[in-house]
């Protein structure tokens, strides 16, 4: 049951500006408020939550129309001035982000990011040595194991080492559990990264005398769609996602074509290095996190 309106004050309720009576005015002139207030329902909390955090006006569809259709051509738009037509780049990020968050969250859509993870000191590590010297292997395993479960024996730092290995054999047992925490970490490190990406991309075009603010938006753009592209990739058998996941990079090089101009082979130059650079970062921080929460936790 919705409250009935109420009358439309004299004045304006929060900042007292006269109002006109006729015709009667939707908002105050002075400082935008409501001029007809009335008891907010649970729905309206909703919806005003919802509305602050995912872009759902009409200028959303027109928004993802372009920006999956013409890569770069938003950003384009953007630097031109037209920026009430779309939904503006900060807040575009945190939709498409939340849309990702929600559907690996809640439905667990990872199957196609499930990637064979095997970490530089698992090939120095346990298999390797367990195959050339299986004797020495158990013996230092053992070694570890008497640091740890005798308390005193060893010294503080041989103990704190002994802990150290016996996780990261432990670790290079379970590689699909790294993968699941990585899985689980991506979000936030490409979050995290997005200031790295627009950074990398300033210096590739450095010649471009471009400000930071600018190059970020770029990257906003950008991972909104790869963010957006995500969600159906999660749902892919494993090869196929793989397979798509390879496209990302591909749209990345056509925006920056467009965005930054400039001869298609400069474009393919400049956008190695841009891919090369973040994604090296990007693996870097994800093997980081995701051996560093296996071994803390």
């Amino acid at each position: 049951m919705h409250a009935t309106p109420a009358a439309v004050p004299a004045h304006c309720l929060n900042c007292q500006a006269a109002l006109a009576s006729e015709p009667v005015p939707r908002y105050c002139w002075r400082c935008g408020q409501e001029t007809t207030l009335h008891e907010p329902t649970f729905l309206e909390f909703v919806h005003e939550f919802i509305g602050h955090y995912i872009a759902l006006e009409g200028s959303l569809w027109r928004t993802l129309r372009l920006l999956f259709i013409a890569p770069g051509r938003l950003t384009r738009e953007y630097f031109a001035g037209r920026r009430r037509r779309y939904v503006l780049p900060l807040r575009l990020y945190l939709t498409a982000s939340f849309v990702f968050f929600v559907v690996v969250k809640l439905f667990g859509a990872a199957s196609s990011f499930h990637l064979v993870v095997a970490p530089a000191f698992v090939a120095s590590g346990r298999p390797v040595t367990a195959a050339a010297d299986p004797e020495g292997y158990r013996t230092s395993i053992a070694e570890m194991k008497g640091c740890v479960e005798r308390p005193g024996s060893c010294s503080w730092f041989k103990t704190l080492n002994a802990r150290i290995g016996l996780k990261a054999d432990t670790v290079a047992r379970q590689p699909d559990e790294i993968a699941r925490r990585v899985v689980g970490l991506a979000p936030y490190v490409l979050f995290l990264l997005l200031p790295l990406f627009a950074a990398i991309v300033m210096l590739v075009y450095r010649p471009r005398r471009m400000n930071y603010g600018a190059h970020f938006v770029f990257g906003l753009h950008t991972h909104s769609l790869w963010f957006l592209a995500l969600v159906p990739i999660a749902f892919l058998p494993r090869g196929l996602g793989l397979f798509a996941m390879l496209l990302l990079p591909a749209y990345a090089l056509v925006a920056l074509h467009r965005v930054y101009e400039g001869s298609w082979p400069e474009t393919l130059l400049r956008g190695v290095c841009v891919v090369v650079l973040y994604d090296a970062a990007l693996v870097v921080a994800l093997l980081a996190l995701g051996v560093a929460s296996v071994l803390i936790g």
